[in-house]
């Protein structure tokens, strides 16, 4: 993605609701998955650093990401190992992993099977993968295009894509439920308007409004803890 998105990542990624509310979700997901004690987990796509900061003391994380800034940043904010590297050439042994998260990760791939794949092979043998992708291609904008996505998924397609590797989901549900009208609607007229350099929504300053969208993601964070959601921005995957 841009650059400067890396910046403003690591100013609003440990209070802006959508990256709590997200990890929030994450942390349940990962708790649910069952995995051995002291998991090592691979945070594939690790940005600043903001989800292994967020879910310290769930495993020992490693971090990987192709932009030596962002390493730079999550080595420095987390203490953790992080490494330069790809999502579809991960310099990592095989079977070396209990868990690998792709939060947001594969949209950004051209070679999206390849980088499947190599979730698969880098993790044991019943590893979990943990997976969100932006679901709706329609609704495919700005915000898109600042963090270099090269697409947005449907459902059938993301899980057909998982199954193509081996995956077998073992949850499924969409998240950024409540938000989906409000945001739908945003990102369409937002395509009648041209920038000449496009900025992702992290970059809109909401003051008090975070609180307001907070409250919101951890009220959809309880419910997902009991049902699936049958509709939203993005979608979740638990798979082995």
């Amino acid at each position: 993605m841009e650059e400067v998105e890396y910046q403003v990542m690591a100013q609003v990624e440990d209070t802006h609701f959508w990256f709590v509310g997200t990890r929030g979700m994450v942390r349940d997901c990962l708790l649910a998955a069952s995995l051995p004690p002291n998991p090592k987990i691979l945070d594939l796509g690790c940005g600043t650093g903001g989800t292994m900061k967020a879910l310290a003391g769930l495993g020992d994380f490693v971090g990987l990401d192709m932009s030596e800034e962002a390493v730079r940043l999550a080595t420095k904010r987390t203490g953790n190992p992080c490494v330069i590297g790809t999502a579809d050439h991960i310099p990592f042994d095989d079977a070396t992993f209990d868990a690998l998260l792709a939060l947001d990760v594969f949209e950004h791939i051209p070679d999206d099977l390849a980088a499947v794949r190599e979730a698969r092979r880098v993790l044991k043998m019943g590893g979990a993968l943990i997976a969100t992708v932006p679901c709706h291609p329609w609704l495919f904008s700005e915000h898109d295009r600042a963090l270099h996505h090269v697409r947005r998924y449907t459902r059938s397609g993301f899980l057909t894509l998982l199954g193509e590797a081996s995956f077998r989901p073992q949850r499924v549900t969409y998240t950024n439920t409540f938000l989906f009208p409000a945001v739908a609607m945003v990102r369409t007229f937002g395509r009648l308007r041209k920038k000449d350099s496009p900025a992702s929504d992290a970059q809109m300053r909401l003051g008090p409004l975070n609180g307001i969208l907070s409250g919101i993601f951890q009220f959809e964070r309880r419910l997902l803890r009991h049902m699936n959601m049958p509709f939203g921005l993005s979608l979740l995957v638990l798979a082995r």
